[in-house]
């Protein structure tokens, strides 16, 4: 008797173990997340734009997308373009086209917003410190931010408004090293593509592929 319920016990006992070992959370637990080439909608889903976001957030990384609001960009958008001058304070905040973090260590890596402008600014005040790039009416990238300024005319009744793209990148991921701006303006430039494209922008001015640099303005 007691050597039947051995072996009844035995099968059981692997079947917990082999249980526990599939338990979400433990080190056999493959983390839950996308590709570079999958965030976000796809708009990184170019090779040189996935490339440029592997270099940041690491070869092969898996990510996750959480508070990223694509569809609310669009709709914000397109009500500012139909709404006057005098009644746009409320829309000029940035809104999250994609937030970016490792799946697993849930470690931050960038953030995109898209945000209507007042004005495309003036000047060469960050050239210090800024790299300027030929896309749009005005881009730049520095250490952990890159911007890009660029005119959108939807169909009417919808009026001309300027729309910047911003990124910023999460100090904390350590992808600091030669050409962070370019990839930076790489990323800025796929998601302005990608909602002006949503959008029906035209004659939005954003250069196809990777941004070359360009000199700063004169004035």
């Amino acid at each position: 008797m007691r050597s039947t319920v051995h072996k009844l016990a035995l099968p059981a006992v692997v079947l917990v173990m082999a249980a526990v070992g599939c338990t979400p959370g433990s080190d056999s637990a493959t983390p839950e997340g996308q590709s570079a080439s999958e965030v976000c909608g796809g708009f990184a889903a170019d090779p040189a734009v996935a490339s440029a976001l592997e270099a940041i957030a690491g070869k092969g990384a898996s990510l996750k997308s959480d508070g990223s609001e694509p569809e609310r960009v669009l709709t914000d958008l397109r009500k500012a373009a139909r709404t006057p001058q005098n009644g746009k304070k409320s829309l000029l905040r940035g809104i999250p086209f994609c937030n970016l973090e490792t799946a697993g260590d849930e470690k931050n890596v960038l953030n995109i917003t898209l945000r209507e402008a007042l004005a495309v600014p003036k000047g060469d005040s960050v050239k210090e410190f800024a790299t300027f790039y030929s896309t749009g009416r005005r881009a730049t990238s520095a250490l952990l931010h890159a911007s890009i300024y660029f005119t959108c005319r939807m169909p009417a009744p919808a009026h001309e408004i300027v729309l910047v793209a911003e990124l910023d990148r999460a100090d904390e991921n350590e992808a600091d090293h030669p050409g962070i701006r370019d990839e930076q303006i790489t990323l800025a430039n796929a998601a302005a593509h990608q909602v002006s494209a949503e959008l029906g922008c035209e004659k939005d001015g954003l250069a196809t592929g990777v941004p070359s640099p360009t000199a700063p303005p004169t004035s």
